[in-house]
């Protein structure tokens, strides 16, 4: 997770219970997804993490599926790796998700994926967000939060404050403490007008490695907001996260079910 410094608090943040209220000239969706599935999974060692079985499906199935309950959202955007597209392609022949448009082919490296996703996305869609295929717990609520926000400000993306003591060390050893006051830990989704992104994309995209789309607007001076996000929203990057993930949806499922 890349660590972002944040001055809003959690309850600077409006809860949105009809997120599409009065944007975008409706209550309808107004939004587009791209998720960027075109890792080759190297810190993992997998090259099709993303296709894994978690809880007897694969891992980029409970994107999708989120993405179908997201009031905001109407358009999804898959970005893979050539290497799985043939299999991406099956299962989402397979699969009831009405929302996905279109799969394209992702670049080396990952803001050349999300590039290729955004040019994807239709033009007359308000913003567009962008989410990670190995984070499959991130909740419809919390894309709706994001992309309101968004909406209204430019660009916001989901986070949570940094829990655990930083060091900064060289060589082996401790230089110092890092104060975690006003360290934010940057998750997806992250939202952000789509003519923003496109511009900051085209000005900005080839000049670094970005790990994340708020860098971009944070390399460009535009202000990006902070939507509280969840420690449950978990990125898959190392195998044991597999076994995380699937006790966090188990859990969710027994709360789920109906008590007799």
């Amino acid at each position: 997770m890349t660590s972002v410094q944040a001055t809003r608090h959690a309850s600077d943040v409006h809860d949105e219970s009809n997120p599409g209220e009065g944007l975008a000239g409706g209550t309808g969706p107004f939004a587009a997804a791209v998720v960027v599935a075109g890792g080759r999974g190297q810190r993992f060692g997998a090259p099709d993490k993303v296709l894994l079985p978690v809880v007897g499906r694969p891992m980029l199935a409970y994107v999708l599926d989120t993405l179908e309950q997201a009031a905001t959202i109407g358009d999804v955007v898959v970005v893979v790796g050539e290497h799985i597209r043939h299999a991406v392609d099956v299962l989402t022949e397979k699969g009831d998700w009405t929302k996905v448009r279109t799969i394209v082919i992702g670049g080396a490296r990952r803001q050349d994926s999300v590039a290729a996703g955004v040019k994807a996305v239709p033009t007359n869609v308000a913003v567009v967000v962008v989410h990670d295929g190995a984070r499959p717990l991130a909740t419809a609520a919390l894309f709706d939060h994001c992309v309101v926000a968004a909406a209204r400000s430019g660009a916001a993306i989901a986070a949570i404050p940094v829990v655990d003591t930083l060091k900064q060390v060289d060589h082996g050893r401790i230089v110092r403490t890092i104060d975690r006051a006003e360290l934010w830990a940057a998750q997806t989704p992250q939202a952000f007008r789509l003519d923003l992104l496109r511009d900051a994309i085209s000005r900005y995209g080839d000049r670094a490695a970005l790990t994340d789309e708020a860098g971009l607007c944070e390399a460009l001076g535009i202000p990006v907001q902070v939507v509280p996000g969840s420690a449950q929203n978990v990125k898959v990057t190392l195998p044991e996260h597999i076994l995380l993930v699937e006790a966090l949806l188990r859990a969710r499922a027994e709360m789920t079910e109906p008590t007799s």
